[in-house]
């Protein structure tokens, strides 16, 4: 419940903001409990967004991933129980709607021998990384076999102004993916 912020004493608050935050930290602690599971509160609208009214709405998105859709179902069933707990033990009222719910996706053995057998060719040490990002696999493999070929970050960073790429580990990476789409190409030898 919106209020002014110098006249509603502590104790009679309704703080959309707050509750939001101990959802937000709830999710922190949940999704780093449990290995390969992660969560993200990416984005909060707090109204009506002025500096002295208490925040009498709040609406956050949360995602969770993680390679095991039993462990992320299992971890979105607690969560939205807690969430609905702490909406009544902060005396607000509480709304969620799933609005996408994609299963994990497993990269298919062959295309992933093939990109192995190419990174070798190519000098390249093979590390199969689990990916919490979809990418384009996500949405092509109700259609298709697919596989992800990951190119390195400068220190890491992705979808951040900072994310880089160096031009020899582009060149390293279409060499491969080139020699893997060769290797593709050629007929399948007879049993």
């Amino acid at each position: 419940m919106a209020g002014h912020a110098g006249t509603v004493p502590m104790g009679h608050r309704r703080d959309a903001l707050a509750g939001a935050a101990e959802i937000a930290l709830l999710v922190e602690r949940r999704c780093s409990a449990a290995p390969d599971l992660v969560g993200t509160v990416g984005r909060l609208e707090v109204l009506p967004g002025a500096v002295n009214v208490i925040p009498g709405r709040a609406m956050l998105t949360l995602d969770i991933r993680s390679p095991s859709d039993l462990v992320r179902g299992q971890a979105v069933a607690e969560l939205v129980q807690a969430i609905h707990g702490i909406a009544a033990a902060r005396g607000l009222g509480c709304t969620v709607a799933r609005e996408h719910d994609q299963p994990a996706n497993v990269c298919a053995p062959r295309l992933q021998r093939v990109l192995a057998q190419a990174m070798r060719a190519e000098g390249v040490p093979v590390k199969y990384l689990p990916s919490g990002a979809g990418h384009d696999a996500m949405a092509m493999a109700a259609i298709c076999p697919t596989a992800m070929l990951f190119v390195r970050c400068g220190g890491g960073i992705s979808h951040n102004p900072l994310e880089s790429m160096t031009l020899p580990d582009a060149d390293l990476a279409l060499r491969v993916l080139l020699r893997a789409l060769r290797l593709l190409a050629l007929p399948k030898a007879k049993p």
